[in-house]
């Protein structure tokens, strides 16, 4: 049976960038995972699920378009959740990668989507390998409702990426093959299946559905005389590469791996991130040259292919001011030809992004920390609060499409951490190269002052844990989530202003005390070389001045006049 092969980058899908970190590879022990949920209809809000206790009835929604799925049983116990971290240490990220069209189609009566599978896992398990068994039970209990994912899992000691995909109309349920990271390497995924083949013999280092080879037989996507297990490859079988999966997708992967790995990595993948041999498959992990710390994977997510054959902050599609950004739709036509637009890690339809940090030295109800941010995660702040607060700011928490919520979208609000952090990266993108450079010097300047606040914090909060008042504990998290969150929620509204004032008109206008008329001087060099460049070669003799033109303008008036607007 012929099963075409659905775009991950597909208007229907969201479009999401992983990173993942194992403790050993890690400058502080600690495992990390990154994710940026790409996609214009979200809005970037910090979810809360509060501990609760005597099971009943859970109701499901779909993440992305808020349909009623149907109820499940809820647990007897379920664990407190802030974003995608809970109170135990555990924390899962995704992307979507879509899959052959025959099995994205859901199986009549499935309930759990693949945002729902991420809240309902983090409140019911409390480790990685606890967790890739509870995904399976509730999707081949209640259905998988969703198109084919990539999951990144991890707790303080392990870091495992699962990858699943449904079963069409065939059968209830789903496939899937989860690996483990090995100790001191680093991994990735955006939107692009990238498990190949795996161990079946050591749960140490791969786990899957008993039926993840035989249901390609069944369904006719691998023969009998082709079914072996040394070869069998999940990634191909059901999520072929493309030419897109590979330029809008893998080349996102190509270009953090690139980054700890060095040239030759580059050189060696570049054909394959381009599109252009789908045969020269990564690795679906690799050991980085040097251990990577938090601060590092900041940076990893504000990544645009700078500097490297993907860049596209220099052609006249980068405008005036060299901007690493295309507005959508990814492909677009002239003529006969279909041409694209580079898909990076930071891009402007994010709707929030997060790294989250366990750290195996603390106790566990403070071991991960979640980082969010709210928008683009190349102009973002990412703001620390800890997995295990019961309060946080209202600038920050929300309720989504999965809670039965419609996000308030359409309601501009200088309260909210969302719209806050749009208005400076909006700015930003107007004028990149002027703009940017300031906005990020703000940025490493307050994660810096949070990574230190969050230390400070972390010292009083371990003291009354050890003494046993957990309560108290708690609510020294809540206030600083509170405090950091509103706090900065405002301040960055104040900077918008600042960069409002002083990028206005094309200028730079900085504050000068000396100067009698304005209080400030009024700078600005226009466009960079570059671009006069091509203005001069694209237009020829339009713009350019007669020979004889300083001669002309040389002539004053008797009574000379100060010329203004010019």
């Amino acid at each position: 049976m012929k099963l075409f092969l659905l775009s991950a980058l597909g208007l229907t899908v969201q479009g999401c960038t992983n990173i993942l970190v194992t403790p050993e590879a890690s400058t502080s022990n600690e495992a990390m995972i990154a994710y940026n949920a790409d996609s214009a209809s979200l809005y970037g809000s910090l979810y809360h699920y509060p501990r609760t206790e005597g099971g009943g009835s859970r109701d499901i929604y779909d993440w992305d378009s808020g349909s009623f799925l149907g109820s499940i049983p809820e647990a007897e116990k379920t664990h407190n959740v802030v974003g995608n971290c809970n109170e135990v240490g555990l924390c899962i990220g995704e992307t979507t990668f879509g899959g052959l069209e025959g099995l994205c189609a859901t199986f009549p009566g499935s309930k759990v989507d693949y945002g729902s599978l991420i809240w309902l896992t983090l409140q019911r398990a409390s480790n990685a390998r606890e967790a890739i068994k509870v995904m399976d039970n509730l999707m081949q209990t209640y259905g998988y409702a969703s198109e084919g994912e990539s999951f990144s899992i991890t707790d303080a000691k392990e870091v495992w990426i699962n990858e699943v995909i449904g079963k069409g109309t065939y059968e209830k349920g789903s496939v899937w093959v989860a690996k483990k990271i090995p100790a001191g390497y680093v991994s990735s995924h955006a939107n692009q299946a990238r498990i190949t083949t795996f161990e079946w013999d050591d749960e140490n280092k791969a786990m899957y559905a008993h039926d993840v080879m035989s249901f390609a037989q069944k369904i006719g996507l691998v023969t009998s005389a082709g079914a072996d297990r040394s070869t069998f490859s999940f990634s191909d079988t059901y999520d072929p590469v493309t030419f897109e999966g590979a330029r809008f997708c893998e080349g996102r992967v190509w270009s953090f791996f690139s980054s700890v790995m060095g040239p030759d990595f580059e050189k060696e993948y570049v054909d394959y991130a381009s599109g252009f041999n789908l045969t020269n498959r990564m690795p679906l992990f690799v050991k980085p040259a040097d251990k990577i710390s938090l601060t590092d994977v900041f940076s990893h997510m504000r990544n645009h292919f700078e500097d490297s054959e993907l860049a596209f902050d220099a052609d006249v599609g980068a405008g005036g001011f060299g901007a690493p950004y295309r507005w959508r739709p990814l492909t677009w036509e002239y003529g006969d030809d279909t041409y694209v637009n580079e898909r990076a890690i930071g891009t402007q339809q994010t709707g929030w992004n997060f790294v989250a940090s366990v750290r195996p030295s603390m106790p566990t109800p403070l071991q991960a920390v979640i980082w969010f941010g709210a928008d683009d995660s190349a102009t973002t702040v990412r703001v620390p609060f800890y997995a295990s607060s019961t309060e946080l700011p209202l600038s920050f928490v929300g309720k989504g499409p999965q809670d039965g919520v419609v996000p308030p979208m359409m309601t501009f609000d200088t309260n909210s951490a969302f719209y806050v952090t749009n208005l400076v990266s909006n700015w930003a993108y107007s004028r990149w190269s002027d703009i940017y450079p300031v906005v990020l010097a703000r940025i490493e300047k307050y994660e810096a002052s949070f990574i230190a606040q969050l230390h400070e914090v972390d010292q009083k909060v371990l003291a009354l844990f050890n003494n046993g008042q957990e309560v108290e504990a708690v609510n020294v998290m809540n206030t600083f989530a509170q405090k950091l969150g509103n706090g900065f929620t405002e301040q960055w509204f104040g900077f918008f202003g600042e960069l409002f004032v002083r990028f206005r008109d094309g200028y730079d206008i900085t504050a000068n005390s000396e100067d009698p008329e304005c209080g400030c001087t009024v700078g600005g060099q226009g466009y960079n070389d570059a671009t006069y460049k091509r203005i001069a070669e694209e237009t020829g003799e339009q713009y350019k001045e007669p020979s004889d033109s300083l001669k002309v303008r040389s002539f004053q008036p008797k009574n000379k006049l100060k010329v203004r607007g010019v």
